[in-house]
């Protein structure tokens, strides 16, 4: 019997329990679910790395801006030759509006008499100073002068005063169209308007006798009655 007890003893004593070495059932089971926990964890940390980079690429490319090649616009040119209005259009071709399409009666009428008149010198683009710098009234009364001064420049060889203005005592004043325009447009409608019955005026603007020239003067002017 006491044999027996102390070889139980014995082999108690050899028994070794070491919980890291997972001998025991428990042990290993645990130690493989702590495994394989971690396994997924760290797969599931690198899924969300992936998934986050791929997204975040995916939005870089969604929000990249668009490169918009600049394409060159052509425009209609429009400008105003003599009064009409001609416009190249985008296609190249060409449109042009008659000056007469701009003007009032008046105008017209007026326009039509320095066209029709014999040896008239007034031309598209300068009618169109004097129609710029000019009333309706007032030009009717400078073409009117024109006639009686120069028959609207067919009896002169100035380039724009066929008004016989004298601009600062200057006999030989002879400037551009335009500043002609708008020099003969301004005084005639400061000082002249309703010169064909007014004697005073119709003296001081000829300085001599005036029956012929208000015969012409008249006679140009109720040409261009409407």
């Amino acid at each position: 019997m006491r044999k027996l007890l102390r070889d139980a003893l014995g082999r108690f004593k050899s028994i070794k329990v070491n919980l890291l070495d997972g001998q025991r059932r428990g042990e290993v089971v645990f130690r493989r679910v702590f495994f394989l926990l971690t396994m997924g964890m760290l797969l599931y940390l690198l899924l969300l790395t992936f998934v986050g980079r791929k997204d975040q690429e995916q939005a870089q490319i969604e929000i990249k801006p668009e490169k918009v090649e600049a394409k060159e616009v052509i425009e209609d040119k429009e400008e105003w030759v003599d009064g009409d209005r001609v416009t190249t259009k985008a296609d190249g071709s060409v449109e042009v509006v008659p000056a007469e399409n701009f003007m009032d009666s008046q105008v017209q009428t007026i326009r039509k008499f320095t066209q029709a008149y014999p040896g008239s010198r007034i031309d598209n683009e300068y009618f169109a100073y004097l129609d710029k710098y000019c009333s309706d009234e007032t030009l009717r009364t400078v073409i009117a002068i024109s006639v009686a001064e120069s028959s609207m420049g067919k009896n002169s060889k100035r380039n724009s005063n066929w008004y016989g203005w004298f601009k600062g005592g200057n006999r030989n004043y002879d400037p551009s169209q335009e500043e002609m325009a708008k020099v003969i447009c301004t005084g005639v409608e400061k000082y002249y308007l309703g010169i064909g019955s007014d004697n005073n005026k119709v003296k001081r603007y000829v300085g001599g006798d005036p029956t012929n020239w208000m015969k012409n003067f008249n006679w140009a002017y109720n040409q261009m009655e409407t």
